[in-house]
């Protein structure tokens, strides 16, 4: 896959409600640089957080897992380094979905809650980033905000641990206590696929 200056893309990070049209203003291997049609300052992003990249390519719809790495609020300009991505006629889409989604995780029975933020998620597992130092293989529950006013609850146990500059990345195995959650997942799932499909090739044609 290759985005190019001037190409037009979605950004979809975990404090806004939608999907942003952005231009790229330059691409330089796995590191671009995007400008939002709409100011930054409606998304409350920071250095390290994941955000998710829409993009076309010879009709084939690309959705790639970021990481900003820098903000220019005076420029509205946003850097993203590209981590990974999938295309969304890739049967792998449903074995890791790139997303940026707000979550509150707690250890048992606890009620303190813990900042999470969702980078990708599948049926099986997901990776998320937190502040909150859990110990390896501790079992933790979820409330995934994946807006539209759907929650998605869930249990996890940690299975990787690696820390970074900004926070902890930690890698987690779904463990389903039920029949209606996978069912959630899985729905939740399809409909960022279609929204993704959609919202880029809509903005393209606007542009």
């Amino acid at each position: 896959m290759e985005i190019k200056t001037g190409d037009i893309v979605s950004v979809r990070h975990f404090s806004g409600t939608k999907l942003f049209k952005s231009l790229v203003l330059d691409s330089r291997n796995e590191v671009i640089l995007v400008k939002p049609v709409e100011d930054i300052t409606l998304l409350n992003c920071s250095q390290g957080d994941p955000l998710v990249l829409g993009s076309e390519l010879e009709n084939e719809i690309y959705i790639s897992s970021c990481t900003i790495l820098n903000l220019d609020k005076d420029e509205n300009t946003i850097e993203i380094k590209i981590d990974n991505y999938e295309t969304t006629t890739n049967k792998r889409l449903f074995v890791r979905f790139p997303v940026s989604l707000y979550a509150e995780a707690r250890i048992g029975e606890s009620q303190k809650k813990h900042l999470a933020i969702v980078k990708n998620i599948s049926y099986s597992g997901m990776m998320i980033f937190s502040k909150a130092d859990f110990p390896l293989y501790q079992e933790l529950k979820f409330e995934i905000h994946a807006g539209a006013g759907v929650t998605i609850n869930l249990k996890a146990t940690i299975i990787r641990k690696v820390k970074d500059t900004y926070n902890y990345e930690y890698g987690l195995k779904i463990v389903y206590t039920d029949v209606h959650t996978p069912n959630l997942l899985k729905k939740y799932l399809v409909l960022l696929k279609k929204e993704q499909e959609e919202s880029i090739r809509k903005f393209k044609e606007l542009s």
